[in-house]
């Protein structure tokens, strides 16, 4: 994008103003190569005002990394590590629960459970620890320990765990407040050989969409965007 004078930032900002959040031709009027990005800025602030105001709000919360473990090589993640001799896989679940608990006597509200994609797909270690607590899945595992952490907390869950299925979808519906899926890029170049996604199988961007589109169809509180 390019940047532009005041005078256009002013003629985006009205249009912005007069047209409906749900205004596609507008929408993509204002995402297109040509629009400047001071134009971008200027109307994305004003309909954030219209529709929000100046408040900033935040959720008091609690960091569950249920497993560090993923399927996935991002080629920029510093989050995913390799399985580590004497290192459990998973957290337990009286892990998560002191965490939890602290979090609440603190005044958290939230419990924000963060994983990698799938681990069991790739290593030998997740598929033991699983067999062993007695679950199929890592998302079977997170469904449980989320029930617990509401139930026994009061903490709310939101669950960030990847591309999910209806069915998953659904079973963590039932012990989280919401979910969410970063949508990252729709570019097919980063999924080629020596760039950021080519051994990422979860970053395939149809992928990241139907996830997105099934939190829709199944009305799933969820948070997305572009990193």
């Amino acid at each position: 994008m390019r940047f532009c004078s005041g005078e256009s930032v002013v003629r985006a900002a009205d249009i912005a103003e007069l047209a409906p959040i749900t205004d596609i031709a507008l929408a993509e009027r204002l995402l297109s190569d040509t629009t400047p990005f001071e134009t971008l800025l200027a109307a994305a602030s004003m309909l954030r005002d219209r529709g929000h105001g100046r408040r900033v709000t935040y959720s008091r919360k609690v960091f569950l990394p249920l497993t560090q473990l993923c399927r996935d090589r991002c080629g920029y993640c510093t989050f995913a590590q390799a399985p580590l001799p004497g290192k459990r896989a998973y957290m337990t679940v009286d892990e998560v629960l002191e965490v939890a608990s602290k979090g609440a006597e603190l005044g958290c509200h939230e419990a924000l459970f963060t994983l990698g994609d799938r681990p069991e797909k790739r290593w030998k270690a997740a598929r033991i620890e699983l067999e062993e607590m007695g679950f199929g899945s890592t998302i079977e595992y997170l469904v449980h320990v989320a029930a617990r952490v509401l139930a026994e907390t009061g903490l709310l869950p939101h669950t960030n765990c990847g591309v999910l299925t209806r069915d998953e979808m659904a079973a963590l519906r039932r012990v989280s407040a919401s979910q969410g899926l970063m949508l990252e890029q729709v570019s097919e170049r980063l999924l080629a050989r020596g760039e950021a996604h080519w051994a990422a199988p979860d970053k395939v961007p149809e992928k990241r969409l139907r996830t997105i589109e099934l939190a829709a169809e199944e009305f799933v509180p969820f948070t997305t965007g572009a990193l």
